[in-house]
């Protein structure tokens, strides 16, 4: 069975390939639909799946419906794996938050005569729970938590922010697409997961810590994503 990788943008998708390679993983290049991914020993299919969430959905939901016609059943889970902005101030750059929920933050934002909680999408339990044993291991060269991620497109860069996005939604991190990933794959009825390694602060530096800091997060992504390499169950 697969299990479809889709990371936001081109840095972020050239970033987690080089990682997966150097590895040792052998990835060969195809097709799928209108879109190209590169397909992993092990069972990892990785793709780009665009900026924001709109966006998002609609590249992974491609790919859902291709390896669909191409073989019924096979796709055992959609992930969405990229950077994020801290906001719990504990965790570290490089640090990979495994998504119990993602929570779609800006969903009805500034619509007060609607009132409605915010969209939550709850991880795949099965995937999770690899991953925290995996987390217990000693030889990982980063930290793995586990907890919500708050999604939007919105660039949070200020501590006003982060202070009304702890208080709505608990997010350990936020970033942008996870809730279209989730939307795609609860449409599809696939297992969905979102995982984020921390690229930035969430502050008025982020965009230039993002920037920089693509290379790391994208390594520690690779680290937790080589773990579910042959993963089937």
């Amino acid at each position: 069975m697969t299990i479809l990788i889709a990371t936001p943008i081109p840095e972020e998708y050239e970033a987690l390939t080089a990682a997966l390679s150097e590895m040792g993983l052998n990835g060969v290049e195809r097709a799928v639909g209108r879109l190209t991914a590169v397909r992993y020993d092990g069972g990892l299919l990785v793709a780009q799946g665009g900026l924001g969430k709109a966006q998002f959905a609609a590249q992974t939901q491609h790919i859902i419906s291709h390896l669909e016609i191409e073989s019924p059943g096979e796709l055992r889970a959609l992930v969405c794996a990229g950077t994020c902005g801290r906001i719990d101030k504990s965790l570290n750059l490089g640090d990979v938050v495994v998504a119990t929920q993602t929570v779609e933050h800006d969903f009805n934002r500034g619509m007060a005569l609607i009132k409605m909680p915010l969209p939550s999408f709850d991880g795949d339990a099965a995937l999770i729970a690899t991953l925290r044993e995996v987390a217990e291991r000693e030889d990982l060269p980063c930290k793995l938590h586990f907890g919500s991620v708050a999604s939007g497109d919105e660039g949070i860069a200020s501590e006003k922010r982060i202070r009304e996005l702890q208080e709505s939604t608990g997010a350990l991190v936020v970033a942008w697409e996870g809730a279209g990933g989730a939307r795609a794959a609860q449409l599809s009825g696939v297992p969905y997961l979102e995982i984020r390694a921390i690229s930035d602060g969430a502050g008025e530096d982020a965009m230039q810590e993002f920037w920089s800091n693509i290379p790391t997060a994208m390594n520690s992504i690779a680290t937790v994503v080589r773990e579910l390499t042959g993963w089937t169950e």
